[in-house]
């Protein structure tokens, strides 16, 4: 006896993953699906992340006071943090828990932001990025590992840790006295300050001392074993990281560095918008019927959508294949699953990989064992085909907010600035005052209803 249900086929865990040199069992390798709002699935140098109690240990620790917290309250490993190669999995957390992300990102500089969320939120690749930053893609790698290391820091220390959690560490470390007073006083001072000058004044040593007494204790927190003097030594670097000598805050060739590229300009193609989208030599299918795919409540078609054919052309390769998923009015699916053929249902399942697809409609046995797949006759999908007719598009005006569907820029969100019949033109404003002026079809781009206060560049600020 058998009974109807959905299931899907899921990849199981990997063995382990490769972290900072040691192996850490890690959530299914290619994408990771949540089991509880507070869980954070990433395995990024602080291990513990993939903990599902570790974003709620770092939101106690805000809460808490510095008396309140105890060494054996981290759930880190020594070995999680050393600067060493590193595998991330940050795409997957910022894309499934944009909020936690964003909150994530916070206290760091705002050009460390952007590029987090463009490599990790909006996916652009690291030569993309560094192109649009005016710098070499080396130099975005280096950016993205001192990211990751200082919002590990940031969790196990708090975003701006006071002189009790940071003097029993570095006192631990034996670096705590140097030749103008305690090292953490130092620290302190300057993150109150952004200033050696002032700091300098405090201690009363030559200006250049101070500087001289952070690097190398920099180095030292950084190549040690214990995983809390490395979180100090990612803080540090990070605090002093292009800093002015003699002024306040970032140094005038750094600032002036990151004003070098103001404005760049994109095209946007028009966007192919067909929910019916065929691979192979779609004749062979004949009346193959159909298999039924769901999508997770968590994602909406506005997400899926532009993977369905970059995926299904991974997928299906050379074979006979269709995948028809029309919108309603609202965006999403008008008929509740995305319907999908070929010569092996084998292959259709492979669409779960897809982010946001949950699962495929299959008849299990009472055990829960994979009996076949639910279909649907080829003569009943041919008639939703014939009588689709697509929702009108919105008419985007100036002043709108949009997001970008093509090209270059797709992902990015920006203000209308001019529109004809056929073109529209949209600005993309960045917290460092850099732009994108996007050119395109006036299919390329679809209004978002966001308030004005919470508009960004990545679409709305949660």
């Amino acid at each position: 006896m058998s009974r109807s249900t959905s299931c899907g086929w899921r990849q199981r865990h990997g063995l382990g993953r490769r972290v900072f040199g040691c192996y850490r069992p890690s959530w299914r390798q290619g994408k990771a699906r949540m089991t509880d709002e507070n869980t954070i699935g990433v395995s990024s140098y602080m291990d513990y992340v993939s903990n599902a109690a570790s974003f709620e240990d770092f939101n106690r620790r805000k809460r808490e006071t510095p008396a309140q917290l105890s060494p054996e309250s981290g759930l880190l490993s020594a070995e999680a943090i050393p600067e060493h190669s590193s595998l991330l999995d940050f795409s997957t957390f910022a894309t499934d828990h944009p909020e936690k992300f964003l909150t994530l990102l916070a206290p760091l500089r705002p050009e460390f932001q952007e590029i987090a969320i463009e490599y990790y939120r909006l996916h652009k690749s690291q030569n993309f990025v560094g192109k649009t930053h005016g710098f070499i893609q080396t130099r975005v790698w280096q950016a993205l590992r001192l990211i990751e290391q200082t919002i590990g820091a940031f969790i196990l220390l708090g975003d701006n840790p006071p002189m009790s959690v940071l003097r029993p560490i570095i006192s631990k470390a034996n670096l705590e006295i140097t030749p103008f007073g305690s090292l953490t006083a130092l620290i302190v001072a300057y993150a109150a300050s952004r200033s050696y000058t002032v700091v300098a004044g405090t201690a009363g040593a030559p200006v250049p001392a101070i500087r001289k007494v952070f690097r190398p204790a920099i180095a030292a927190l950084l190549a040690s074993k214990d995983v809390k003097a490395v979180a100090v030594g990612a803080y540090l670097r990070n605090l002093t990281l292009h800093a002015s000598l003699t002024g306040v805050g970032l140094s005038k060739s750094y600032q002036a560095r990151l004003k070098r590229i103001k404005t760049r300009h994109f095209d946007a193609p028009p966007a192919d918008d067909s929910p019916l989208l065929s691979f192979g030599r779609v004749e062979m299918l004949k009346d193959m019927p159909w298999c039924m795919l769901e999508i997770s409540s968590a994602h909406r078609m506005d997400q899926i959508s532009p993977l369905l054919r970059d995926q299904g052309k991974h997928v299906f390769k050379k074979k006979p294949a269709q995948i028809f998923a029309p919108l309603g009015a609202d965006g999403e699916l008008k008929f509740g699953y995305i319907f999908a053929r070929s010569t092996s249902n084998a292959l259709v399942r492979k669409l779960i990989r897809i982010r946001g697809i949950s699962e495929m409609s299959t008849i299990c046995n009472d055990e829960g064992m994979f009996v076949r797949a639910v279909t649907i006759p080829n003569v009943e999908v041919q008639r939703m085909i014939g009588d689709h007719k697509p929702a009108p598009k919105c008419q985007v005006r100036i002043g709108d907010f949009v997001e970008i569907r093509t090209g270059e820029a797709a992902g990015y969100h920006g203000i209308v600035l001019k529109r004809s019949a056929q073109t529209v033109q949209v600005q993309v404003d960045f917290p460092t005052g850099r732009q994108f002026i996007v050119t395109g079809d006036a299919s390329s781009v679809n209004r978002i209803m966001v308030p004005r206060e919470k508009r960004a560049f990545w679409g709305e600020h949660v």
